[in-house]
């Protein structure tokens, strides 16, 4: 059984870091009253409340309430962060984080996170700021899928692994213009993995050995480099963001080190316009986009290779299927983790509507009726995506499919949870059930 000690030691230091910040305190339960007081009144409170507890309360909030890992149930944890008054670093940070869920997968991270005016002067066009983050995590994940390597694994094949991996290094982003930023980062990864023993549970080890799950006889330490460049951009109806990485894994005994070049792309569109106000000329209007009404096409290609006798550890390949062990979602009518190779493929898209508009400022206060059902929206999404043991077998006759329906809870011009059904997989369906993080930025769904 995995201990989740690590979680504890990190909330007892936590709270004693905490015992010393009453003016923070303070401020924190005024602040509190001011986002929450109206929740029980009005539901369209909620979003406001929900940036509160989980985004903007200082000194400490809850994270946001997810998985450790896909399939690891909720974990339950709370943030402490501590701004650094550090001279032309604005906004720069110490955060510790740490959380449980009740079946005893666990985490916690400590972050350094310094921010500093972009570098380059009048010339360059960047809105966002020059970033270096230092960092230590560590998780425990008792129970984790493995169906085998390859595409045509089969849900017959299911086995089950543990696993703990512990994490430090440091990660630079700079961006040198508005349609650019640069970045790489360094780290030493330590993975343990093994089998579970349990007469209920069908354990890896008695099933897979070195030959069809690499790795699973030796985990070294990793030394993991990291390149990338990050194309964007942001007109009036639509904006692309995108990671293009370069990845290098070293085991200093040599039988493990491979490489990896990865891709994520995503393309955000309106497809509607509004109305708006101009604020000067009385009855002039203009087009502004529908923000809540919202398609995403994304995209994922990754490749590893590794050099001579080395072979590339099965619990750092990639997977399709549910969402992946960093929790990006791909075929979502199949179970978390489903197809695991060192090759992918996966191109989604995904359409999300507000079902009624939200109130404009300065309107009557809305009924329940209209706050509750100007709160939902609804979601669609088609997936397609392969997996393959060599770069040269990606091809797109051998493309699995998925879709999907559910609904989404918005506040303001944001997604704060959602709820669908994943089909199509042939394999019966697969739900999900969770809250969004709106603050995330990244280039996938």
């Amino acid at each position: 059984m995995i201990t989740r000690q690590p979680t504890f030691v990190l909330f007892f230091a936590l709270a004693g870091i905490l015992s010393g910040a009453d003016t923070e305190w303070d401020r924190e339960g005024k602040a509190l009253s001011e986002s929450c007081g109206q929740l029980f009144h009005q539901i369209t409170s909620a979003g406001k409340c929900g940036e509160f507890l989980f985004n903007s309360g200082k000194p400490v909030r809850f994270t946001i309430p997810s998985s450790v890992v896909p399939g690891g149930g909720t974990a339950i944890g709370a943030t402490y962060i501590q701004p650094l008054n550090i001279h032309d670093w604005t906004d720069s940070n110490l955060s510790v984080t740490g959380g449980s869920s009740l079946r005893q997968f666990w985490f916690a991270d400590t972050t350094l996170t310094l921010n500093h005016k972009r570098w380059g002067g009048l010339w360059n066009t960047a809105r966002d700021r020059f970033q270096v983050q230092v960092y230590g995590r560590a998780r425990g994940l008792p129970q984790m899928p493995f169906y085998g390597i390859g595409p045509h694994t089969s849900t017959s094949n299911l086995t089950n692994y543990s696993e703990t991996d512990f994490t430090v290094g440091a990660n630079v982003v700079n961006p040198v213009a508005s349609w650019l930023a640069i970045g790489g980062a360094v780290e030493y990864l330590k993975p343990n993995v093994r089998g579970i023993r349990s007469t209920s549970i069908r354990s890896i080890d008695n099933f897979y050995n070195e030959a069809t799950a690499p790795g699973l006889t030796h985990q070294p330490g990793f030394v993991h480099y990291v390149f990338n460049l990050q194309p964007r951009y942001n007109l009036t109806r639509t904006k692309f963001n995108s990671v293009l990485a370069a990845h290098e894994y070293h085991d200093p005994g040599g039988r493990y080190s491979f490489h990896r070049v990865r891709a994520d792309l995503l393309q955000t569109i309106y497809p509607e316009t509004q109305s708006e106000p101009t604020g000067g000329i009385p009855g002039q209007v203009r087009k502004q986009p529908k923000f809540d009404s919202v398609l995403y096409i994304a995209a994922r290609f990754s490749a590893s290779k590794a050099n001579h006798q080395n072979v590339v550890p099965f619990y750092l390949q990639e997977t399709i299927g549910g969402s992946d062990i960093d929790g990006i979602s791909s075929l979502r009518g199949f179970q978390d983790y489903r197809f695991r190779a060192p090759d992918l493929f996966v191109i989604q898209t995904q359409y999300e509507r507000r079902l009624l508009p939200s109130p404009k400022p300065g309107s009557p206060r809305p009924s329940t009726f209209r706050s509750v059902a100007g709160a939902l929206g609804i979601m669609a999404f088609y997936d397609t995506g392969e997996v393959a043991n060599r770069f040269r077998d990606l091809s797109f006759s051998e493309m699995r499919h998925s879709f999907g329906f559910g609904l989404t809870f918005w506040s303001g011009e944001r997604v704060w949870f959602r709820a669908y059904i994943g089909l199509g997989s042939g394999e019966g369906r697969h739900t999900f059930l969770g809250v969004a993080n709106p603050s995330m930025q990244t280039p996938h769904l």
